[in-house]
C-alpha cells in the first residue's frame, strides 16, 4: 500500500484523488533526514526527481530538525490577505534584488513572474468545466506593474477555490511562478564578470532564496520541495556536465508552458513586450561571447565550438528563423503535455508561425537587413523593446523604411482581431 501512495505522490505530495481513501502516513523522522542519501531517495521517489538537489540550508534544517511529513500540504491554505501579502513579499523582495544587483532587465523583471503566476492560474482551471472566456483572456494582455496584475491574479485565485481547486495547490503555484526568476541576471545563466557560470543557475539561486518566503509564510516542508520542484523545472538552458533538466508531472509542465507562453499576447504586444525585450537582454550576452570564443578558439573542442556559435544569433533573419523554431518546439513539447493548452492557446500559436513564415518570405525586404547584420539587429532591439503601441513607433522617422514594413503585418493582423 505504502509504494502505491508513492506513486501517486510522483504527481502530487497532496493528490486529492486519494483523499477519501485511508493511506498510512508517509513521514520520514528527524533522524533519518539527516541521512542526505535516504532523504534524497525518499523526496525524489515521493516528491519528483527535480525537488533535489535542496539548495535552501534554512529548509534543510527545518527538514533535519523537525522531519519530513507529506501528508502536511493535504490540508494547507492560505487566507486571501495572506495571499495579497505573498504577493506583495514577493515583488518587493525582487526589485530590492534587482536594485541590489544593477540588475534592469527588459523582460525577465518581478512582473515576469506575475504574468506566468495568471498563465499558470488558467491552466489549473478543471478540464470538466467549460472556461469562461474573462479567465481565458487575462493572459492576453500586459501587466506592467504590481496593481494592474494583483487584482487579476487574486480574481483567478477566488474562482478556482470555488470550482474546488484546493488551497495547497494554488499556495504552491503561487510560490513557483512568483519565485521562479527571482533576480534574474537577463542572460541564459549565471555567469561571472570572467563569462564563467557560477556555482548555482538562476533556477538554483531562486529555490535557495525562495525557499525562505515558503518557510516564512508558514509552507510544510513538503509543499516547500514541490515548489522548488517546479522552479527547477523551468530550467531551460542546459549546462555542459549536468543532466538535462525535464519536466518530469503534469505540474512541471504546465509551470513550464507558462514560463514560455508570452507568446499568448497579441501579435504586437509579443514583439514589443515578450520577443525583442529578451533579444535586447541577451544581446550584450552574445558579443562578450563572441569576443571570447575568438581569443578560445583553439582551446575548445570543435564540436562545442560550433555549437556555442550557432547560439549566437547574428542577424535579423536568424532571429525571425529562431523564434519560428521556438514557437515550432513550444506546440510540439510544451503546448500538447499539458490537457486544455491546445485549446487555449492552439489557434494563438499557429497564427504567430504563419505570420513569421510570412515574414521570413519577404526576402525583398529581409536580405537587405540581414546584411546589415548585428549592427541593424541591436539597433531593432533597442528601438522596439517595450514600445508600448507599435504602430506609433513604426510611424516614427528614425525606423528603417524596409524594416518599417516588415513589422506592420503585425500591427494589421492585430487590429483585425479586435
Amino acid at each position: 500500500m505504502g509504494r502505491l501512495w508513492g506513486r501517486h505522490l510522483r504527481h502530487s505530495v497532496y493528490d486529492e484523488s486519494m483523499s477519501h481513501h485511508p493511506m498510512p502516513e508517509l513521514f520520514l523522522t528527524a533522524d533519518e533526514c539527516h541521512n542526505r542519501d535516504h532523504l534524497q531517495r525518499f523526496v525524489t521517489e515521493h516528491i519528483g526527481t527535480n525537488a533535489w538537489p535542496i539548495h535552501s540550508p534554512a529548509l534543510i534544517r527545518r527538514i533535519e530538525r523537525e522531519g519530513l511529513n507529506l501528508t502536511q500540504p493535504h490540508s494547507f491554505a492560505l487566507s486571501r490577505p495572506q495571499t495579497a501579502a505573498l504577493m506583495h513579499h514577493m515583488y518587493h523582495m525582487n526589485r530590492r534584488t534587482e536594485r541590489m544587483l544593477g540588475i534592469h532587465n527588459a523582460f525577465h523583471c518581478a512582473m515576469h513572474n506575475f504574468e506566468v503566476l495568471i498563465r499558470l492560474l488558467v491552466m489549473e482551471w478543471p478540464v470538466d468545466q467549460a472556461i469562461p472566456s474573462w479567465v481565458a483572456q487575462t493572459p492576453q494582455r500586459v501587466y506592467p506593474a504590481l496593481d494592474t496584475a494583483m487584482p487579476v491574479a487574486l480574481a483567478l485565485i477566488d474562482a478556482l477555490q470555488e470550482r474546488g481547486v484546493s488551497g495547497a495547490t494554488i499556495a504552491r503555484d503561487l510560490l513557483t511562478a512568483l519565485g521562479h526568476d527571482y533576480g534574474h541576471t537577463g542572460g541564459t545563466d549565471r555567469l561571472d564578470a570572467d563569462g564563467r557560470a557560477l556555482p548555482l543557475s538562476h533556477e538554483d539561486m531562486s529555490e535557495k532564496h525562495v525557499a525562505l518566503v515558503g518557510l516564512k509564510f508558514g509552507y510544510p516542508p513538503a509543499l516547500i520541495l514541490e515548489s522548488m520542484s517546479g522552479i527547477r523545472a523551468t530550467t531551460f538552458h542546459h549546462r555542459i556536465g549536468r543532466p538535462r533538466v525535464q519536466p518530469a508531472n503534469l505540474f512541471e509542465h504546465r509551470i513550464t508552458l507558462a514560463d514560455v507562453m508570452g507568446c499568448a499576447l497579441p501579435l504586437d504586444q509579443w514583439l514589443t513586450h515578450v520577443a525583442v525585450p529578451v533579444l535586447f537582454e541577451k544581446i550584450p550576452h552574445w558579443k562578450r561571447r563572441s569576443i571570447q570564443l575568438a581569443l578560445e578558439e583553439h582551446l575548445l573542442d570543435p564540436e562545442a565550438l560550433q555549437a556555442e556559435r550557432a547560439g549566437i544569433i547574428g542577424d535579423i533573419g536568424e532571429w525571425f528563423r529562431s523564434e519560428r523554431g521556438f514557437f515550432v518546439f513550444i506546440e510540439t513539447f510544451k503546448l500538447r503535455t499539458v490537457p486544455g493548452a491546445q485549446t487555449l492557446w492552439g489557434t494563438n500559436l499557429q497564427q504567430k508561425i504563419a505570420l513569421i513564415e510570412q515574414v521570413l518570405s519577404r526576402t525583398d525586404l529581409l536580405a537587405p537587413l540581414v546584411a546589415q547584420g548585428s549592427s541593424l539587429l541591436e539597433q531593432f532591439a533597442c528601438q522596439f523593446s517595450n514600445v508600448t503601441h507599435l504602430k506609433d513607433r513604426l510611424e516614427q522617422g528614425d525606423i528603417n523604411t524596409r524594416l518599417r514594413e516588415l513589422l506592420l503585418p503585425f500591427v494589421e493582423v492585430t487590429d483585425e482581431r479586435h
